[in-house]
């Protein structure tokens, strides 16, 4: 029987890189684009709606194969893979989901891609059924893996480029670039040709070329407060206040006051672990019976750099100053909401008591 290969997921540039991977190896040739046994529905043109669409995708897959044992139809790049429902869709769209649910020829084999796909509808359920699938979604800074899965991409760019990778540098692309693949590979190739013939990437060279994007500016903020460096604070807190909507000003005390809270549970944790003095070798080295005695700490779920790196930030404050630190986040807060006084001065003042 043929096969249907759907790859979704909100990830344009993994999706769209994976789903030309899936159309080279359904076609078995390397541009499918130019193959004869090959027919693209380009269906991203903006000109065609969808109505238009399912129409010459399921022509395209009643034609038999001409002058070929084998035929493949891709279905390329559609805006919103949801609005081929059946409920509510003309007869075109039910006739296609009937000959995708069906049992495919054995010479036909069928890509898609596109964002939106919603597997409780009746029409893709029954599609599904026949189908590989796969999602490239957008990593997010909450998920479980998710500086653990940067590292490993970063780590891998740098060997393909014959390249060392500082530890401090992934640390700082992982939390300024995010989750979005195609930007993180558009920084990756200028970094590859800022470096030239360096062997290593530094924390330098992320900052000199990757693109200051406000989160790359707001975490170097926030980094500059819980490292003291008042005056490097004050200068990024001016660039903010230029390129930033009205209101940020909310949003930066909420991370503010999130950065706080981590550096204390930071030193609680390392408390419960019984580390005074944090080096990548104390988490390295962690016994197995402390790691089942506190399944739910923290450090033990980061890379040991990474653990590391929170405890030296930790441990530059003590409690007292991380109480009385988030008590001026508290008010300053109190001060935006209630209107008190100007935005920009009330922060440049946080700054300057945090830092």
């Amino acid at each position: 029987m043929g096969k249907i290969y759907i790859i979704s997921g909100d990830d344009d540039f993994a999706r769209k890189q994976r789903a030309r991977e899936t159309a080279i190896m359904a076609a078995q040739c390397d541009e499918p684009e130019n193959a004869d046994h090959v027919e693209i529905i380009q269906a991203d043109l903006p000109e065609l709606k969808p109505e238009a669409i399912a129409e010459r995708f399921l022509e395209a897959l009643r034609t038999p194969p001409f002058l070929a044992p084998q035929k493949m139809v891709w279905l390329r790049h559609h805006p919103n893979l949801d609005s081929m429902t059946a409920e509510s869709a003309p007869a075109v769209v039910k006739e296609l989901g009937k000959f995708l649910g069906e049992t495919l020829p054995d010479e036909l084999s069928v890509v898609i891609d596109g964002p939106g796909l919603d597997k409780r509808k009746n029409f893709w359920k029954n599609i599904l059924k026949n189908a590989v699938t796969e999602s490239c979604s957008i990593a997010k800074a909450t998920d479980r893996n998710f500086a653990e899965s940067r590292r490993n991409v970063l780590n891998n760019f740098a060997k393909s480029t014959g390249k060392k990778i500082r530890n401090d540098a992934i640390q700082y692309l992982t939390e300024v670039i995010g989750g979005d693949s195609g930007i993180l590979a558009n920084e990756l190739a200028k970094l590859a040709c800022y470096t030239g013939n360096n062997p290593e990437i530094t924390i330098e060279d992320c900052r000199a070329i990757v693109s200051r994007t406000p989160e790359a500016v707001i975490w170097e903020y926030t980094e500059a407060i819980q490292n003291g460096r008042k005056e490097a604070a004050l200068q990024l807190l001016a660039q903010l206040s230029k390129h930033n909507e009205q209101g940020f000003e909310l949003k930066l005390i909420a991370l503010l006051s999130n950065a706080f809270q981590k550096s204390l549970n930071c030193r609680l944790a390392m408390q419960e672990l019984g580390i005074q003095r944090p080096s990548p070798a104390a988490f390295e080295n962690l016994s197995e019976d402390i790691k089942a005695k506190y399944p739910g700490n923290p450090l033990i779920k980061l890379h040991p750099y990474r653990a590391f790196k929170m405890c030296e930030s930790a441990i530059k404050l003590d409690g007292a100053k991380l109480a009385n630190n988030l008590t001026l986040i508290r008010n300053a807060s109190r001060a935006l909401v209630s209107g008190g006084g100007n935005p920009r001065i009330i922060l440049e003042q946080l700054t300057i008591a945090l830092a």
